[in-house]
């Protein structure tokens, strides 16, 4: 059965796709589907025109990081390893709930000690359908894209899904 979300083929009678975790068991093949969920699941997440990741090594301090973020007025940045693969990302909740309070001398920590490590991700040809599903189980505000060595090369944020769906469909 292909699951309507990512389009993974899963073994008959599976009750959840085996590649993005969503519900087969209320699949209707026969539903007509409504113009919103023809495009999530036709459009690729590389419609939303993803930005440039901000990146930083590990190594890097928060100080060094959030300065980033504030120059950039972006919300997170994304680690990455020594071969610049990704690593980890570092978020204004992140910051809120690890740093903030804790009387921390930003300039002698590092970001490897307080970011998400090995966050989810995706890819850009990937369904706009399956970025939205791992943002909402995962409650993730950002979702790097990466590319097949696992290199940041894209980030999109709720902010992104949701202009998009606003332009695409507030004429209805």
């Amino acid at each position: 059965m292909k699951c309507p979300c990512c389009g993974y083929e899963n073994l008959p009678g599976a009750d959840a796709c085996e590649q993005c975790q969503t519900s087969l068991t209320q699949v209707n093949l026969q539903q007509k589907q409504t113009d919103i969920e023809t495009s999530l699941m036709q459009e690729p997440i590389s419609s939303l025109q993803p930005d440039v990741p901000l990146t930083v090594e590990r190594g890097t301090t928060l100080k060094q990081a959030i300065q980033i973020m504030r120059e950039k007025h972006f919300g997170c940045v994304v680690v990455i390893d020594d071969v610049g693969k990704l690593a980890g990302i570092l978020t204004e909740r992140d910051l809120l709930q690890k740093v903030a309070g804790q009387n921390l001398e930003l300039s002698q920590c590092l970001v490897e000690d307080f970011m998400s490590p090995a966050p989810e991700c995706s890819k850009a040809e990937h369904p706009l359908a399956y970025a939205l599903h791992r943002m909402i189980i995962s409650d993730l505000r950002y979702l790097p894209l990466v590319d097949d060595e696992d290199r940041p090369e894209g980030i999109i944020s709720s902010r992104d899904v949701i202009a998009y769906i606003h332009k695409r469909f507030s004429d209805i």
